[in-house]
């Protein structure tokens, strides 16, 4: 087991490196431009009361949502662990699976997630039906909704119940070394996905067509050039069908790389605000963000991987978790609560690393379009059409913020506007 100092010297680490990334990033601490301002005279100058107002009252739902679906999900695998329900969860599984190992394993996992699911369920529907249309967000009928949720729940369990129990054999095969082949495992399935998803997995949810205007089709393709920057098709999808929020993104790898507009930003913005949108993408690449995010997330869920193979086994050899050998699948809540927990504490420095590469990309956009008035204009549309909390808590910052909040972003392009004496 960890021992009490090593938790200790785990979370001074973890926090001084987060606070070196936050240090570090260009306009880590990008102040208003004017520094006798304070940002609420900043969000007030770009910002009107009543946008403010929905935009922290959005957000802010959002931030204790957050904390509820994490709560509830903590409580429902802590629960499983310690109590027998998952005993009777295995037995009913093997009854199914008329004893065998594999398929046990598989109706145990589909049990699991379909309780999951069960408890979470009212969440998801507040969070991801109700509460949009209550902000005029969304524009899916319910229908339209659930079936989307039932395809995302579908598309995950055909997915993760092969890998269920292609983890659950090879722990069969090293109680402890098991987390090798594992991990080699979840970098090839995670790289295929980025290569397959925008082929195989998006189009059931959005459907995909080429760009109509072939003059911002122009300009974007002069763009990923001066960028030197390859890419495939540029394309738009039908957010407008669900959403009135506006994006753009990256996805693919290889072959598969391609631009992605959503129709609701190309109707409601400038050329130059699309641009800007893109010209932020296109910094990811060539700030090497991807290779560099996967590279991380290789490195650390080797770590993490090897601490959940140490701990499973010590609960097996304990005895107090209601089974004997981490291969029996009563292991499993607490193998996903290891995960979750773990997950938990690392949070804040994933998301400094997020908001360092997310500053890194903002001021490569910069440089490409030289347009900061642009940038600032894009940023405060996409703030106002996704209701974002231009000023968010710092500590929810901390915690949950993959980008750095909007006043950061536009105090970054003022800067750069005044130093290039625009």
């Amino acid at each position: 087991m960890v021992s009490q100092w090593s938790r200790v010297l785990f979370i001074l680490a973890l926090a001084g490196t987060m606070m070196v990334l936050e240090r570090q990033a260009p306009g880590g601490d990008t102040p208003p431009a004017d520094p006798g301002a304070p940002f609420a005279d900043k969000a007030r100058q770009y910002f009107t009361a009543k946008e403010l107002a929905r935009g922290r009252a959005y957000a802010r739902g959002r931030y204790l949502l957050y904390g509820v679906r994490t709560a509830l999900t903590l409580g429902f695998f802590g629960l499983l662990a310690l109590s027998p329900l998952s005993a009777t969860i295995r037995d009913f599984s093997v009854s199914v699976a008329g004893g065998r190992v594999w398929l046990t394993i598989g109706v145990f996992g589909l049990v699991l997630a379909c309780l999951y699911h069960l408890v979470t369920f009212p969440v998801s529907l507040y969070g991801g039906f109700i509460r949009e249309h209550t902000f005029g967000l969304s524009r899916q009928t319910f229908g339209a909704w659930a079936w989307d949720y039932t395809k995302g729940a579908l598309i995950n369990a055909v997915i993760l119940l092969p890998l269920l129990m292609l983890l659950y054999s090879c722990i069969r095969w090293d109680s402890i070394r098991w987390y090798l082949p594992v991990w080699v495992v979840v970098i090839l399935v995670g790289s295929l996905l980025a290569e397959l998803s925008p082929i195989l997995l998006d189009p059931l949810f959005h459907t995909f067509r080429p760009v109509q205007d072939a003059g911002l089709v122009q300009r974007l393709r002069a763009l990923t050039d001066r960028a030197g920057v390859s890419v495939g098709p540029i394309l738009e999808i039908d957010a407008s069908r669900k959403t009135t929020k506006t994006n753009a993104y990256f996805t693919g790898l290889g072959r598969s790389r391609r631009i992605v507009l959503f129709d609701t930003l190309i109707t409601t913005s400038t050329p130059e605000e699309v641009e800007l949108v893109v010209a932020h993408e296109l910094g990811h690449w060539r700030r090497h963000h991807i290779w560099k995010g996967m590279a991380i997330s290789a490195v650390s869920s080797l770590a993490a991987l090897w601490l959940i193979a140490r701990l499973l086994y010590a609960a097996a050899e304990s005895g107090r978790f209601g089974f004997v050998h981490p291969a029996d699948p009563v292991s499993l809540p607490l193998l996903l609560l290891l995960f979750l927990a773990l997950t938990a504490v690392t949070t804040p420095i994933q998301m400094a690393i997020s908001r360092a590469f997310e500053r890194e990309a903002d001021l490569e956009s910069l440089r490409l379009s030289d347009n900061p008035k642009a940038f600032i204009a894009s940023e405060v549309a996409l703030a106002r059409s996704n209701l974002s909390d231009v000023d968010p808590p710092r500590v929810i910052v901390w915690l949950l913020y993959t980008h750095p909040p909007i006043l950061e972003r536009i105090a970054m392009a003022e800067a750069f506007q005044s130093a290039q004496g625009q």
